[in-house]
């Protein structure tokens, strides 16, 4: 995000949510992590991918919580570059810098 050019069908957004059931809160975090997102907070995830994963997180989402009765809210909320580049985070244990300022590695 911070040097490097950014596809056009690549998109950084934000996953939060609100679920009650521990299970299902697991299993939506587990998920999440399985398809490259990032924790930022218990219940907030960032994400940088194609549309198409995109749409396929959403509808993965979506599935899983029209499986059983609740009042979950999910959301997935697209941010540009220049946000993420100027967010600024305040708390321990918060790790943006790992989509923002990415580290090389140099082999010799």
């Amino acid at each position: 995000v911070k040097n490097s050019p950014q596809k056009a069908t690549a998109m950084h957004y934000l996953i939060m949510y609100d679920i009650e059931n521990n299970k299902v809160r697991r299993l939506v975090s587990k998920y999440l992590q399985q398809q490259g997102c990032i924790r930022i907070q218990k219940s907030v995830f960032m994400a940088h991918t194609e549309h198409p994963k995109f749409l396929a997180i959403y509808e993965t989402l979506k599935d899983i919580n029209s499986f059983y009765e609740n009042a979950d809210s999910i959301m997935l909320v697209p941010v540009n570059v220049a946000d993420v580049r100027s967010m600024k985070l305040i708390g321990n244990n918060v790790n943006i810098e790992v989509l923002t300022d990415p580290r090389n590695t140099y082999f010799f």
